[in-house]
């Protein structure tokens, strides 16, 4: 739900580092970051896997999509970023370059380096026992993730400015 720097931080630490919201997050040492998703093609089902990631991006690559966020203008903003998220089925996955593409109708998507697994997955798909695995592990099991979980009973919300 944050860039792990945010993250890993406690509640207050939380809230005199930064400021986020569902898109965009700010800390005060200067670093932008923006919410996208990597689609990783399902193989044998069909759709896709959609992951939702934090990017860092150059501060006027974050204030351009800002300014744009919700209109035609988002439509083409092309920019460098570096993943923000330790991804869980993907290894050294923090700080992999990406290439964000942004839309005005929708979440900017996240195209990460085919230098990267994560990459690679995301270009040439995944298998239903790779997919199976992944809920496994991000998910243990269940069948819907809590949606809800931010400012639930023993969680730390962040903040919002």
């Amino acid at each position: 739900e944050l860039p792990d720097d945010l993250w890993r931080l406690g509640y207050v630490e939380r809230y005199f580092a930064g400021r986020a919201n569902k898109d965009f997050a700010a800390m005060d040492d200067g670093r932008r970051f923006l919410f996208g998703v990597v689609e990783v093609p399902l193989l044998e089902e069909g759709g896709s896997f959609t992951w939702g990631v934090w990017v860092e991006v150059a501060p006027q690559d974050h204030d351009a999509y800002a300014a744009a966020f919700q209109t035609p203008a988002a439509e083409g903003l092309a920019f460098a970023g570096r993943l923000a998220n330790d991804m869980p089925c993907h290894e050294n996955s923090l700080g992999a370059p990406v290439e964000v593409r942004c839309h005005a109708d929708r979440r900017p998507e996240v195209i990460v380096s085919l230098d990267t697994a994560l990459g690679r997955d995301a270009a040439s798909g995944i298998t239903l026992a790779e997919h199976e695995a992944w809920e496994e592990i991000l998910f243990g099991g269940e069948d819907e993730e809590d949606e809800d979980w931010a400012g639930g009973e023993g969680e730390e919300a962040l903040p919002q400015a």
